[in-house]
């Protein structure tokens, strides 16, 4: 035996030197010492920066704690019941302690306190008449996990029981005097039983029971008269204490019989109030309904969503919403069939990103989730859990109380990093020993978990000695090496373990973790220009979350790979270049696009993977594969995106190093456009971007002329670098959504832009695939901007304007042009439905700046459309865009409706707008920029059918329609 004491004070020695945790104060056999080990006591119990708890001892003992030792202490007795609710008002603490005076028969007493933290601030307010049948005790405990209590300064609306009128509405204002009954709602001793207070504005509502036991919703402005039923259309009446307001709403569960059980809102009107989603549409009165049969209802609310479990008719599931019925979605699979436990225990958590849920299971797999409001984001972070409790979010992780698979002790504090890997014991407090077979196993069992000071604080017991401490705990995750260079040695880190797929990291100069043997995490990395990190088997991964933040080009090198991998289906992020061996994009990730380019490349030294349809946003920098041996591979819709200047370089392409033809996996917005090259000359370094969009001129690799629009091209343009003693054979890839109005694949040329002459076509090109599509262009010895056009999309003519006017009782029309070359005369083509085209007129070119005037009778009565045909000497010729007169020419406008090659959108509105053409299956088939003014769209793809556009700017749906394709 004294072996083993001096064993467990040499535990406590190395707990208490490591400084993490530290214990703050020994409260075992003390006052100090916490009445109740569950988690509920500490979910509503802060004010002014103190945790107020029921301490051991009779009477009982009102304690406090500010997470240092002088300030954890024994405040006042407070009578002779269980401390069952704390309310943070103002200017104090209001406490409800409930006395169970028998339990057969039941009787019972509660008493209204509020405190200071003080002793001489600790007075009792109210005591209540003893009520029979009621082990609860006025209805105080059936609000403790929502807390929807209602406060106004120090004012409190709440329940509570006299003999005259049972339990009805009170109202305090932290006085004896000044607390009294508000409203006899229900006449005589029955009572109407009010709960689930909650306040919107200047008023509070609640449900009560005036007539029966039908539950009604109210409110009350703070007096008898205006507490008053707000009058709801029947059916109606309000089901489960649970109420709680989101955006400024309440939420709360009510009944009707035609839908049965199933989640509410309301404004606090009778016209705001009503069902937010029929989450259980074969539930009836008479059925099942969406309020979970495992458990009364819980809310947990942050500053954008309400979660909750319903019920949908096939299993429970997790649920947020919004406030709205389309911004209520269901986040878990029927499969994962889930619940939180209506227990003493909390099994939930929340913070302003994430909500963590504990699927509690009696048979030890128990299951961890988090969700971050989306169905991409909820996900099961691990499963197979014994006996977890007590949670408490912590620095971007989850804490909670536990013990390992199949154990029947050993229960400590567990901490989730977010993924499977990193959900394990965190801390063992109070470790086993060997006694021969088996090891003699303790449980510290943790509870009480707070914050304060960005410290995680809880209580737990060593067992030899037997002792009861509270601990302190610094989550810093800063790898300092201390003990040596291996990563996974919880030594090396501040915190006293490994970090987590979400926990902040940060390595400190001149320090150079060695990952070895197994996977290494972190949801932030920071990576200072004077250390690195190396990742030594080629099995050695290290996979960052949210982002990289590296200083001064760091290295992260060996074998092993770096993986970009954000587990809520979000964006990662690197604010600036760094060197790798190996690379992983498992996500989209981003380099800063506002990071300038600065010279230096960011360097891929080995293979660049990504995969899982991801894109690798590399903004203004340059991203070099500088080896023979380097590699890229993408899977899926997965590839490089050059979303800024920057752009792929590879170096080694030619025949004796990358030979043959080498893949550039680039693209942009939503557009997959590789380039192939292949290198008949020397070895050079060949670097390509792929932009949206294709232009007149270009100036250092910059469109500088006018947009291509409405012209026979491909909306694309391919920037393309290498020496010039290269002969490349160019291949381009594009899809048939990126092909402008008129373009023919036929006639398609791999265009090359010179400067200053502009576009130089070559010859006629053989287009390849049935959608994506592929051209090539052999012998490229120089380089700048490629594109790909028909021929008639070169004429040096461009339309600057062209508009069309009412002018008296006729149609004025006026255009104007640049780079007239070899231009004979223009042709005017007017319409009366936007499809079928008249030649009324013809105006010889050589001014620049031409009008016509169309003297149509009675034009008012029709939509006019309008077009300038060009002609070129050489009978070669283009048009304008089509300019279309109404009465009330403003807006959004489509037309034809009946449509054969085209349609116009009439885009009058002053702001670029999108265009999305979807099938009647709903499959988007047509996605199009729209500018101010006139718009062709091609239907020349289309298949004969019924067809639905939308159109709309950066802020909301301008119009919808549908066209008809013949």
């Amino acid at each position: 035996m004294k072996n083993l004491i001096s064993l467990a004070l040499l535990f406590l020695c190395v707990v208490t030197n490591a400084q993490n945790p530290l214990i703050v104060k020994t409260v075992s056999s003390t006052v100090t010492e916490p009445e109740y080990n569950d988690q509920k006591y500490w979910q509503n119990n802060e004010w002014n920066g103190l945790f107020f708890y029921q301490g051991k001892g009779t009477p009982s003992k009102l304690c406090v704690t500010d997470g240092t030792n002088a300030g954890t202490q024994y405040v006042a007795d407070i009578g002779n019941g269980q401390l069952i609710t704390t309310i943070p008002a103002q200017d104090f603490m209001y406490l409800i302690t409930n006395y169970v005076i028998s339990i057969s028969p039941a009787i019972t007493e509660t008493q209204l306190w509020k405190s200071d933290g003080t002793a001489a601030g600790t007075v009792v307010l109210y005591t209540f008449p003893q009520i029979t049948g009621s082990t609860v005790g006025h209805n105080w405990t059936s609000n403790r996990r929502n807390q929807n209590f209602s406060l106004i300064g120090n004012i409190m609306i709440f329940s509570a029981y006299d003999a005259a009128n049972g339990v009805e509405i009170w109202k305090t204002d932290g006085t004896a005097a000044g607390t009294a009954l508000l409203k006899d709602i229900k006449a005589g001793t029955g009572g109407s039983t009010p709960w689930g207070y909650c306040k919107i504005g200047s008023e509070v509502f609640f449900s009560a029971m005036q007539t029966g036991f039908e539950r009604k919703l109210w409110k009350t402005d703070g007096t008898a008269a205006g507490t008053v039923q707000v009058a709801v259309p029947e059916p109606f009446y309000i089901v489960d204490y649970a109420i709680g307001v989101l955006n400024n709403k309440m939420l709360f569960y009510a009944h009707n019989t035609v839908d049965g059980y199933e989640p509410y809102i309301s404004d606090g009107t009778p016209a705001g109030t009503y069902m937010l989603k029929n989450v259980n549409p074969t539930a009836t009165s008479s059925g099942n309904s969406s309020l979970a049969a495992v458990q009364c209802t819980e809310w947990h609310f942050n500053n954008n969503h309400c979660y909750f479990i319903a019920f949908n008719g096939t299993a429970n599931a997790l649920w947020r919403t919004d406030g709205t019925n389309a911004g209520t979605i269901q986040l878990t699979t029927n499969a994962d069939n889930v619940s939180s436990a209506n227990s003493n225990t909390t099994l939930t958590d929340i913070d302003s990103n994430n909500l963590w849920m504990l699927h509690h299971s009696t048979s030890g797999n128990s299951k961890l989730y988090k969700t971050d409001g989306t169905a991409a984001g909820t996900y099961l972070v691990k499963q197979g859990l014994n006996l977890p409790a007590n949670m408490k979010l912590y620095k971007n992780s989850c804490w909670f109380s536990g013990r390992p698979s199949g154990s029947f002790a050993n229960l400590e504090p567990w901490r989730s990093g977010g993924n499977a890997a990193t959900t394990n014991m965190a801390l063992d407090i109070a470790p086993g020993f060997p006694l021969g077979a088996p090891t003699l196993l303790y449980s510290s069992t943790p509870y009480g978990f707070f914050v304060k000071n960005n410290k995680l604080y809880f209580f737990a017991s060593t067992s030899i000695p037997s002792a009861h401490h509270l601990y302190q705990y610094t989550g810093d995750f800063t790898f300092n090496g201390l003990s040596n260079n291996n990563w996974h040695d919880s030594a090396n880190w501040a915190g006293r373990m490994p970090p987590g797929i979400t926990d902040t990291v940060f390595i400190a100069d001149n320090k150079f973790p060695v990952v070895n043997g197994q996977t290494a995490y972190a949801g932030v990395l920071n990576l200072p220009w004077s250390s690195g990190i190396n990742l030594l088997n080629t099995t050695d991964s290290l996979i960052i979350n949210k982002r990289l933040n590296a200083v001064g080009n760091p290295s992260i090198g060996g074998a092993g790979v770096v993986a970009f991998s954000n587990i809520e289906g979000d964006t990662a992020f690197i604010s600036d270049k760094f060197n790798s061996g190996n690379v992983a994009i498992m996500s989209h990730t981003k380099i800063d696009p506002a990071l300038p380019y600065n010279g230096t490349n960011m360097s891929v030294s080995g293979q660049l993977n990504i995969v899982n349809n991801s894109q690798f946003f590399i903004g203004n920098q340059q991203l070099l594969l500088p080896f023979t041996s380097s590699t890229i591979t993408t899977s899926g819709n997965s590839y490089i995106n050059t979303n800024g200047v920057g752009m792929l370089r590879i170096n080694n392409v030619g025949a004796t190093g990358k030979s043959g033809n080498v893949l550039f996996p680039v693209g942009n917005g939503n557009n997959f456009t590789p380039v192939t090259i292949k290198n008949l000359g020397p070895n050079t370094t060949v670097s390509v971007k792929s932009q949206p969009r294709i232009s007149s001129s270009y100036s250092n690799q910059i469109q500088s002329g006018n947009e291509y629009i409405n012209h026979a091209a491909v909306d694309n343009t391919w920037y393309v670098d290498a020496a010039p003693t290269s002969n490349i054979d160019l291949t381009l890839q594009w899809n048939p959504s990126q092909e402008l109005p008129g373009f023919n694949p036929a006639l398609a040329y791999l265009a090359h832009w010179i400067y200053p002459t502009g576009w130089n076509l070559g010859t006629v090109g053989t287009v390849n695939g049935a959608g994506p599509f592929t051209i090539t262009r052999t012998g490229i010895t120089s380089f700048s901007p490629f594109g790909i056009l028909n021929n008639n999309v070169t004429l040096p003519l461009d339309f600057l304007s062209f508009s069309a006017k009412k002018c008296n009782s006729n149609v004025c029309l006026n255009w104007k042009t640049a780079n007239e070359q070899n231009v004979s005369h223009f042709e005017i083509e007017r319409s009366v439905d936007g499809v079928n085209y008249t030649v009324i007129g013809t105006v010889q070119a050589g001014s620049n700046n031409y009008n016509y005037e169309d003297r149509l009778p009675n034009w008012s009565s029709k939509n006019l459309y309008y077009r300038i045909k060009q002609v070129d000497n050489d009978n070669r010729s283009k048009r304008s865009t089509i300019a279309w007169l109404k009465g009330d020419n403003t807006g959004v406008q489509v037309y034809p409706t009946l449509v054969k090659n085209s349609f116009t959108v009439q885009n009058n509105t002053q702001q670029t707008m999108w265009l999305q053409l979807t099938d009647a299956s709903g499959k988007l088939v047509v996605q199009q920029r729209l500018v101010t003014g006139t718009n062709t769209v091609s239907a020349d793809k289309l298949t004969n059918g019924v067809y639905f556009y939308s159109i709309k700017n950066t802020e909301r749906e301008m119009a919808t329609g549908r066209i008809m394709k013949q």
